[in-house]
């Protein structure tokens, strides 16, 4: 567990001290002014003061550091990470009042804009208009590619299905197979005992037919199982099972 702090509040501290050093790092900027620097000033001292505190309670991970150095109580695994993200939130809202008055200073519509602008390293409202256009432009392109991709999916599937009109087997596979909910019916139809035959590898039902393929109606076929007759005796059968493939709803069985 204290290796784990270690790892974790030692790699947050080094994240939030390039972060705050970064900040520093933008009072040249173009467009940056008074409030700017005092504002970019705030975020880089919170975020710094935030690292201090993480990479501090990293190191005091060890027991015996923490009870010499920081014996108050009220200083612990709750308090510590409460304070490191307040710091760091007062640090994201002066960061934004920054981008905010950059932004205004330099034309933009807000701060948001002008983060996006700044984050693809455009500074200025010319540049930004163009980058903004061609990024409409790729993404109606990938819309219009997206919409063709589902229309030439649907149209796939429905050509997949008309196939399947034909064959019971290719339409049941898409549909209810019946292979289940046809096993348990054929076994609750026996009047005695009942046994399956097959093999690991063998299908209890050997073949599909249409009973009414207007209503979706599937007969399943099968000879692997014995069932017991009324003198004790098991004897091969061969057994039919009918029903919806649209809805999974079994209509009658057969054994003889």
């Amino acid at each position: 567990m204290r290796v784990v702090q270690l790892i974790i509040y030692g790699l947050w501290g080094v994240f939030l001290c390039l972060a705050g050093i970064e900040k520093f790092g933008d009072f040249f900027a173009i467009g940056t002014g008074f409030w700017s620097v005092i504002m970019l000033t705030v975020a880089g001292v919170c975020q710094l003061l935030a690292s201090t505190l993480a990479i501090g309670w990293a190191v005091l991970a060890l027991g015996t550091m923490r009870s010499k150095y920081l014996p108050y109580k009220f200083v612990n695994n709750y308090t510590v990470p409460v304070l490191i993200f307040g710091l760091a939130i007062v640090a994201s809202a002066a960061r934004s009042s920054s981008d905010e008055s950059r932004a205004q200073k330099l034309g933009f519509k807000d701060g948001k804009e002008f983060a996006i602008a700044r984050k693809n390293n455009i500074t200025n409202v010319a540049d930004y208009a163009k980058f903004a256009e061609e990024q409409r432009i790729k993404a109606a392109e990938k819309t219009a590619q997206d919409a063709v991709f589902a229309l030439e999916k649907e149209q796939k599937a429905k050509e997949e299905e008309a196939k399947c009109l034909d064959d019971a087997e290719c339409y049941s596979s898409k549909h209810h197979r019946g292979d289940y909910i046809c096993k348990v019916a054929v076994e609750n139809s026996a009047r005695y005992q009942f046994k399956w035959t097959d093999g690991v590898i063998e299908p209890k039902f050997s073949s599909y037919s249409w009973y009414d393929k207007d209503k979706k109606l599937v007969t399943l076929y099968g000879h692997r199982a014995q069932a017991q007759n009324g003198f004790g005796a098991f004897k091969n059968i061969q057994y039919s099972c009918t029903f919806n493939a649209d809805t999974g709803e079994v209509l009658s069985t057969n054994l003889q």
